[in-house]
């Protein structure tokens, strides 16, 4: 129960972080592209002192695997939030159920994790709620929030495996990791600065707002500060410490209930009119149905597979 909680807990906060970022983009004057770094800058920096007394890890930020880490969650969170300019925010949630396929192919030929037989029948039917939905998008598959979506689950599945194999996502001193985490979230802002020239020519579409030119407005740095402090920092730890406890296919698994937290979010963001209302028509609940149904699928065939596995005396090589 402790570890579904914290897999639970770890996707309403990434909603509430998406919501946030929302509501930021549309009542206020802010820079999408720089709140987003100044929110990695302040919630790192706040993991980082967190624990007084303690050495800063410096070597952290000299190893290769990390800077990887970092312009990996660049790409995702760049994608995903340019994304919400084409799209509500429970939409997004839709389409980035295309990371639960991409996940599992990870698991079983990355981590060597391979899910039952009947568990792609069940990917198969997200990939067609995900599908469903970005047909009736306006340009249907060429609208760039397809595309967005698609190169931040990409991005967010490649550093999901970094995150699990990280030799320093395995410790257990819990000061510790707060500080490892910190240091991630610190290389991650490093990249935004350096890297927007980059950004820019790896994305399928145009990425707007990745220029720095509102980096110092008052409303951006407020608004990274408050949201990096209070939910992207403490996001991050409940996402390394879901892929370290329960695996990066069940992290993901949970994950896929983003879009109906974000609904409920995003109504109750619009009755304090801070958010357009979501209008959702029939093509919205249908693709949401057949997530819901996908979902359930693959939780049953897990369940079945792990029975079987223990039935006949193997277990499935999960993290400890």
């Amino acid at each position: 129960m402790p570890v579904l909680i914290l897999l639970v807990s770890t996707t309403v906060v990434w909603a509430m972080l998406l919501v946030c970022n929302r509501i930021a983009l549309t009542a206020f004057d802010v820079d999408v592209y720089a709140m987003t770094c100044w929110q990695l800058v302040f919630g790192g920096l706040a993991l980082v002192l967190l624990a007084p007394g303690r050495t800063i890890p410096w070597r952290q930020f000299t190893l290769r695997i990390n800077w990887a880490y970092g312009i990996l969650r660049v790409l995702t969170g760049v994608s995903w939030t340019a994304a919400l300019v084409y799209i509500s925010a429970p939409e997004s949630g839709i389409l980035s159920q295309t990371g639960m396929p991409m996940a599992a192919l990870a698991a079983a030929f990355i981590l060597g994790r391979a899910p039952g037989k009947s568990e792609w029948f069940g990917h198969a039917i997200l990939l067609t709620g995900a599908g469903f939905l970005a047909w009736h998008l306006p340009d249907g598959f060429a609208n760039p929030a397809v595309w967005l979506m698609l190169a931040s689950e990409v991005t967010a599945i490649s550093s999901s495996v970094l995150a699990e194999k990280h030799p320093d996502n395995q410790i257990r001193d819990a000061w510790s990791h707060l500080r490892f985490t910190g240091v991630l979230l610190l290389i991650t802002a490093s990249v935004f600065l350096i890297f927007p020239p980059l950004i820019g020519a790896i994305s399928p579409v145009p990425i707007p707002y990745t220029s720095l030119d509102g980096f110092f407005g008052i409303e951006t740095i407020l608004a990274g500060l408050i949201l990096g402090t209070l939910l992207r920092g403490p996001a991050m730890v409940l996402t390394l410490r879901s892929i370290k406890t329960a695996g990066m296919e069940k992290y993901i698994l949970a994950t896929s209930i983003l879009p109906f937290i974000l609904l409920g979010l995003e109504m109750l963001a619009a009755r304090f009119d801070l958010t357009p209302a979501p209008t959702h028509d029939s093509v919205f609940w249908i693709s949401a149905l057949l997530v819901m149904l996908g979902i359930m699928q693959i939780t049953y065939s897990k369940r079945r597979h792990a029975k079987r596995l223990k039935s006949l005396g193997t277990t499935d090589p999960a993290p400890a």
